[in-house]
């Protein structure tokens, strides 16, 4: 990795830590002050922090967590993740804000309101102007007055003024910015000669005593999953399509409403030039208007070929390229025409005319799709049917016998959906079916369950065979394998080691390396930070390689080697040399400095006004979740 990348990477985190501080200052939960109150989780001087406001500031940093993951977030998993702290400290936060304002009498104008809210890129048209039609929209979409977002512009705006006021003139110092440059810049060179672990051939048979103990030290790597014996019953439209009636009519009567998106639409092969301008794209028109052809200009103002789109559909290409080539005939090329690449001619090769389809032709298809239609609908009477005979008592047996279902049992499945033969279990129902069946106690049956697909299932878990250690007998193999890994790891370690001591007492490597018959490598300049794996050799190579003198020698462990290596070169770093780097850097540092005055400064507001916070109003929240 180079020096800018890493020094990029440096001040991307001070940057994201500053931005994780600004909104615990302001997050977006004053908007929704006023929208009813049903007493305070907390209170700071004379702020409160209403009960529906913390409810909507947490929900929405759920629904916000739960779209990064792809799964919805309970409040167990809030509280583990310390996310119903994180809120409420937040809130609090702006609170103490709030309240140092108002002791400071600050005041905004309704001109200062003004310009936030014209600069706002949500409120403006195509045109970049503030439109307050939108304005207007957006906030109606956000379910706001028009009072209750200025009030919350206000409260910002007050703010603002406060964090300006003891952090805008901080500034890191140059010298400050080198002294980490040069730090996080510098590169070393070694020489590095590699021992396989590979190259220890000559190990003894493992005798059964070495074996146990092996197996029993790493038995993790030994272990035999969790298994489950799962009974249930799956609810699938595609099972009902064969039983589901179509009259003729219907099918008729599908055709007529939807021939025109069952036949072929008219295709186009399409070959285009494309120009930086329009002026050079006029002036190759002309040349083809004059009779030179498409591949010539083509050649003469690209230098290469026209591009071949292929057979495409007037809905494949751009609405204006769309129009453009779907108006000319065979052989003919259009006018320029620009889109957001650049200025187009275009050019028709073939036409492939559109198909209708006849009503033989579909039939079989139509007759599916609305049987496939029907039985969607009848799914749903059917789970409620059997969520029924279940409520009354029945069995999953019993109650797919009156329904005329199918029931399933399925032994030793695991959690990743494999059976006993280590192969995954074909035909189960999707989505967390796993995960239900893992969770489902033994003997008790789960809750009818709706798959993204429209489809239910049901299940019962019928036995647990919980996860073991398997038996030396039954992964010798394995044990073996692993063994001669370990050992030849092991003797490689201490191979490397004792080469290196011989090379503190004066021998070359190149000597050392002739004689066992290893390869010597020179790394290429590194940093401390470097993780690339073709330049480390391994993750401990850099560090080791700052922690040397010139000269020097150490011996670095790897996994699939290890490793003798010198010092051979240091090339400190200039900040000279890189001013972009080091103003980067010195930006990225203040803007830290920035954020730990600020933080300093919400203890300080602390101390001065308090927070009592109401844990059994935060909880009564908690348990609306």
């Amino acid at each position: 990795m180079n020096t800018r990348k890493i020094l990029i990477r440096s001040i991307t985190y001070v940057l994201f830590g500053l931005l994780i501080v600004s909104f615990a200052i302001w997050g977006i939960g004053d908007i929704f002050r006023g929208l009813g109150q049903s007493g305070a989780v907390a209170e700071v001087g004379d702020q409160r922090i209403e009960q529906q406001d913390f409810a909507r500031a947490l929900s929405r940093e759920a629904n916000r967590l739960s779209a990064r993951l792809g799964q919805r977030v309970d409040i167990d998993q809030l509280r583990a993740l310390g996310i119903v702290d994180q809120v409420l400290g937040q809130m609090i936060a702006r609170a103490l804000f709030d309240q140092k304002a108002a002791d400071l009498g600050l005041i905004v104008t309704e001109e200062q309101i003004l310009r936030r809210i014209q600069r706002e890129p949500a409120f403006r048209n195509e045109r970049g102007e503030f439109d307050r039609s939108r304005f207007i929209q957006v906030l109606r979409q956000s379910n706001l007055s028009e009072q209750e977002y200025l009030d919350a512009v206000r409260r910002d705006i007050l703010r603002q003024q406060i964090v300006d006021a003891i952090s805008g003139g901080v500034a890191a110092p140059r010298t400050l910015a080198e002294a980490l440059y040069r730090y996080r810049a510098e590169e070393r060179i070694g020489e590095v000669m590699i021992i396989p672990n590979s190259s220890i051939t000559d190990l003894p048979q493992p005798d059964e005593d070495s074996l146990r103990a092996f197996h029993k030290e790493f038995a993790n790597n030994f272990m035999a999953p969790e298994r489950r014996t799962v009974t249930y019953i799956s609810l699938r439209a595609e099972d009902l399509v064969a039983e589901t009636g179509v009259s003729e009519d219907e099918i008729v009567a599908a055709f007529e409403t939807r021939k025109e998106q069952l036949g072929t639409p008219e295709r186009r092969q399409i070959r285009q030039i494309i120009f930086n301008d329009e002026e050079t794209a006029r002036q190759a028109y002309g040349r083809l208007k004059e009779g030179i052809t498409f591949e010539a200009v083509a050649q003469d103002y690209t230098g290469q070929p026209p591009v071949d789109l292929g057979l495409v559909t007037r809905e494949d290409l751009p609405a204006d390229l769309g129009a453009a080539a779907f108006a000319l005939a065979t052989g003919q090329f259009s006018d320029p025409v620009q889109s957001p690449l650049g200025w187009h001619i275009l050019h028709v090769a073939e036409i492939e005319p559109a198909k209708e389809a006849t009503l033989a032709e579909v039939r079989e298809d139509l007759r599916r799709d609305l049987a496939l239609s029907r039985a969607v609908d009848s799914l749903v009477s059917i789970a409620n049917q059997l969520d029924d005979e279940l409520a009354a008592g029945a069995s999953l047996e019993e109650a797919a016998a009156r329904l005329n279902l199918s029931v399933r049992k399925i032994e030793g499945l695991d959690r990743q959906g494999n059976g006993p033969d280590g192969k995954a279990v074909e035909g189960l129902p999707g989505d967390n079916f796993l995960e239900i069946a893992f969770t489902t106690e033994p003997g008790q049956e789960s809750l009818l369950t709706e798959t993204s697909d429209g489809g239910f299932f049901i299940l019962r878990v019928d036995g647990v065979t919980p996860a073991q250690v398997r038996p030396l007998a039954e992964v010798r193999d394995q044990v073996v394998e692993l063994w001669r890994n370990a050992q030849r790891a092991q003797r490689a370690r201490e191979k490397a080691e004792a080469l290196a001591a011989r090379a503190r007492q004066g021998v070359a490597l190149a000597d050392l390396a002739r004689e066992g018959g290893y390869e010597i490598k020179k790394t290429a300049p590194l940093t401390r930070f470097e993780r690339d794996p073709a330049k480390a050799l391994s993750p401990l190579l850099p560090a080791k390689l700052f922690e040397l003198s010139l000269g020097q020698v150490a011996a670095v462990s790897g996994q699939d080697a290890h490793f003798v290596v010198r010092l051979i070169d240091v090339k400190p770093a200039d900040p000279a040399a890189n001013e972009t780097e080091v103003a980067a850097l010195r930006t990225g540092l203040a803007t830290a400095m920035r954020s730990d005055l600020i933080e300093q400064y919400i203890a300080t507001l602390r101390n001065e006004y308090g927070a009592e916070v109401n844990r059994r109003l935060v909880e009564d929240v908690l348990a609306t979740f």
